[in-house]
């Protein structure tokens, strides 16, 4: 079965891979196989399911395709099999320059995620994006709100710097409201140049890793494999984004992963980089195929 983790500061007990739910839904998986993924991942012992309201909405169509296939999936499944994590306050796709972190903004979102989750409550309620006009007090004032009303067990944020999740957490701690328990950026084995990312990605540095020692945050990492980056190389396949890993320190690194028998020892070495002894760090892997996700999810087996 696969390892877990409890997350510090709450009472749930994760599994050391999320399955992220960026396609659920679309032609690249559909209802049906994203339900036998979704059983499949649960039958190895995983829990952790990471979505958000905006996924797959930058594919003409139906929207929230992924929330709502889980909602289908739930309405047959017992809730508690499942730790649920979805997002909110993501700018819309056509006016990226307006935030939509606001009080209302996010009870919207909220409670439309509920209805097509077909749930009363998500465990883990992130913050798509931050509002850096917005005072902390605002938003972690609305927060408070939305956990108070039983809709969400426990707050975290995603593509926030270490500085305004200190900022937050600290006004929190101040007024007796909830803080953020996990941090959703960008992190894997392969180092990004953080030029070519989309300016509002936040990725691990040295400054989040030593707020997150301190402070005991958990890390949820989105890009966690790279697209492959290291396996396809070791495949002789094109990469995706070389521009985005394209530098010395990934070529010291891929000189050490040629080393290995096969490209799936490659694949499970860029998940088990996770477990730290310093830091809890869970790896969100979106499964393309059923032969994926068994591979990614045998890093954890124990």
């Amino acid at each position: 079965m696969i390892e877990t983790v409890r997350l510090a500061g709450t009472d749930l007990t994760v599994s050391r891979i999320g399955m992220g739910g960026t396609i659920f839904g679309t032609p690249k998986l559909p209802q049906e196989q994203a339900e036998d993924h979704i059983d499949a991942f649960l039958d190895m012992g995983g829990n952790l399911i990471d979505t958000a309201h905006v996924y797959s909405d930058w594919i003409p169509g139906e929207t929230s395709r992924s929330e709502k296939t889980i909602g289908r999936w739930l309405a047959r499944h017992r809730r508690s099999d499942i730790v649920l994590c979805t997002k909110g306050g993501h700018f819309d796709l056509q006016s990226s320059a307006v935030s939509r972190v606001t009080p209302e903004a996010l009870r919207k979102d909220l409670s439309e995620s509920l209805e097509y989750l077909r749930t009363d409550y998500v465990d883990i309620y992130m913050l798509h994006r931050d509002n850096p006009s917005l005072g902390v007090d605002v938003i972690m004032e609305c927060l408070a709100e939305l956990v108070a009303e039983g809709y969400v067990k426990y707050l975290a944020c995603s593509n926030w710097t270490a500085e305004r999740h200190r900022q937050a957490n600290e006004y929190a701690g101040t007024h007796g409201l909830p803080g953020f328990v996990v941090n959703e950026l960008m992190w894997s084995m392969a180092k990004p140049n953080v030029s070519a990312l989309p300016k509002d990605y936040v990725v691990m540095d040295d400054e989040m890793m030593a707020f997150g020692k301190r402070e005991g945050i958990c890390f949820f990492c989105f890009s966690s494999l790279a697209k492959g980056y290291f396996t396809r190389r070791y495949q002789g396949l094109p990469v995706h984004d070389e521009k985005i890993y394209a530098n010395d320190e990934n070529e010291a690194m891929m000189a050490e992963l040629e080393k290995m028998p096969t490209a799936a020892d490659v694949t499970r070495a860029s998940l088990r980089f996770f477990v730290r002894p310093d830091v809890t760090a869970i790896p969100l892997v979106t499964f393309s195929n059923m032969e994926q996700l068994k591979e990614c999810c045998s890093a954890f087996m124990d």
